[in-house]
């Protein structure tokens, strides 16, 4: 991806964070910023944070959010609902709209299939045109990693990796830990940012289309749980009542026995009855 200088930078720049836990987001946003705006390495971030800067004459405005897990369970969602949430909740800290999606992603980790389709799922929470406003950043702790190869052959050699940084219109750029190079590199990072504004015409992803396709897939959410509590009681009341028929079948049948012994018994008493009088009517006879 190449950037160009050929460029109008506009004054206010807004841009979200994303990332599994422990990516190193917190960390990128300090770099970007050029200050501890956000907590330290190894700190937690629960909620979506927003902090301002003036850099290069330009307002930028990051804001940090939770991280998603880096695993998960029976094949449910790398995070839950709540924290989905939180994380679209960034937008309610942006100005109007967002510039640009952060995809923070560390080279030091194995990145699979799966990696791919739980950084997919994420971006996505901010509905479909959030693709053309993403950017893959990497995140390099040790710059030992990459003294054979470049970040072009790690993306290269890893499919997975190519196939998100093609999702993203081939955008993507690296950060590396503490180097004498680490300015250079972020106002590498905005020159690219710059450029992909530019080729979408200057517009932003807006805060009120992502929070409105929030709002849609919790009703539907909500509606799907609804059916599926609603199901699950009727078959609740269908075993109950299957239960109670039984029930009351084995007592009917229970009760039944010693009438029909009885009803037995009184046919044979009727019989009996019938064939005295029968007797008798013939000697009267």
């Amino acid at each position: 991806y190449k950037s160009s200088n050929l460029t109008t930078e506009i004054p206010l720049l807004n841009m979200v964070l994303l990332g599994e836990r422990e990516a190193g987001k917190s960390a990128v946003g300090n770099a970007i910023l050029g200050t501890m705006a956000f907590d330290q390495v190894g700190v937690r971030t629960r909620m979506s944070v927003c902090r301002e800067g003036l850099v290069g004459g330009r307002q930028l405005v990051v804001v940090d959010t939770p991280g998603w897990e880096w695993f998960n369970l029976g094949g449910a969602s790398a995070s839950p609902a709540a924290l989905r949430k939180e994380i679209v909740r960034s937008m309610r800290l942006c100005h109007h709209g967002v510039h640009t999606l952060l995809l923070v992603v560390p080279l030091s980790f194995s990145f699979s299939k799966r990696e791919r389709h739980v950084a997919e799922e994420h971006v996505e929470l901010f509905g479909p045109r959030a693709w053309n406003y993403t950017l893959v950043l990497f995140t390099i702790k040790d710059s030992k990693q990459l003294r054979v190869c470049s970040v072009q052959d790690e993306v290269e050699g890893n499919g997975e990796l190519q196939k998100l940084v093609e999702r993203c219109g081939g955008r993507y750029h690296a950060l590396h830990g503490q180097t004498s190079r680490r300015r250079d590199q972020v106002t590498s990072l905005l020159a690219k940012i710059q450029e992909m504004i530019s080729a979408n015409g200057g517009s932003v992803l807006l805060s009120e289309e992502v929070l409105q396709l929030a709002r849609e897939r919790e009703e539907k959410q909500e509606r799907m749980e609804d059916q599926e509590k609603r199901k699950r009681e009727e078959e609740n009341t269908m075993k109950a009542l299957k239960k109670e028929k039984r029930g009351k079948g084995d007592e009917v049948k229970n009760k039944l026995s010693p009438v029909e012994f009885k009803f037995d018994g009184y046919n044979l008493n009727i019989k009996g009855v019938i064939k005295s009088v029968g007797s008798y009517a013939r000697t009267e006879e």
